[in-house]
């Protein structure tokens, strides 16, 4: 039997509330793993160039939701095949990409991939830079801790945890993050990793 239009939207507002709630249970299981010294670091071989691409078509679908453009650029100079963990790497790029499609309302979103030069060994970086709302300074110190959502983030679904498990993968992987912002403006989150080719 067909379902009616009323029918249909409940069902959709149910699987959206159900997708909501998994990513709000796996997010504080994350940051609980963390806290308790649970999370183990795997690394292996993989390449790079295909995780890369393989979320930014992912992501792409998210952007184009809201008429936003998501560019992806990748040096020439960056390996194709690394040693890393590529399942934190991954859950960190969607974060970061998550977050600043999520706090853009226009323009674009921009992915950029590339390795540090002149080091003895290898380091990547990652940026994600967005046209959107922006962060304070004073947010800037705050927004990697648990549980925080601040300024013009309050009010977005959230547990606040994202940014917080991110930058404890990060630091696991061995690496570091920062941000530059301009409320109004956008930010740029970049991520520097040490990895293996």
């Amino acid at each position: 039997q067909a379902l009616t239009a009323d029918q249909r939207e409940s069902l959709d507002i149910i699987n959206r509330s159900g997708e909501h709630l998994l990513s709000l249970i796996n997010d504080i299981l994350d940051i609980a793993k963390i806290e308790a010294g649970h999370t183990e670091v795997r690394i292996a071989s993989f390449d790079l160039s295909v995780l890369v691409q393989d979320i930014a078509n992912m992501m792409r679908v998210r952007a184009s939701e809201k008429d936003l453009l998501l560019r992806l650029e990748q040096s020439a100079e960056t390996p194709h095949f690394i040693r890393s963990d590529e399942i934190k790497l991954r859950q960190i790029l969607v974060n970061l990409l998550g977050n600043a499609i999520k706090f853009t309302q226009k323009g674009e979103v921009a992915l950029r991939v590339g390795i540090l030069p002149e080091l003895p060994t290898l380091r990547l970086f990652f940026e994600v830079q967005d046209t959107g709302v922006g962060i304070t300074a004073e947010d800037q110190t705050r927004i990697f801790e648990p549980f925080t959502q601040v300024g013009q983030m309050v009010g977005q679904k959230g547990t606040g945890l994202g940014l917080a498990i991110t930058r404890q993968f990060i630091e696991l992987l061995g690496g570091r993050i920062s941000v530059t912002s301009q409320p109004g403006q956008g930010s740029c989150f970049r991520v520097e990793l040490p990895a293996k080719i």
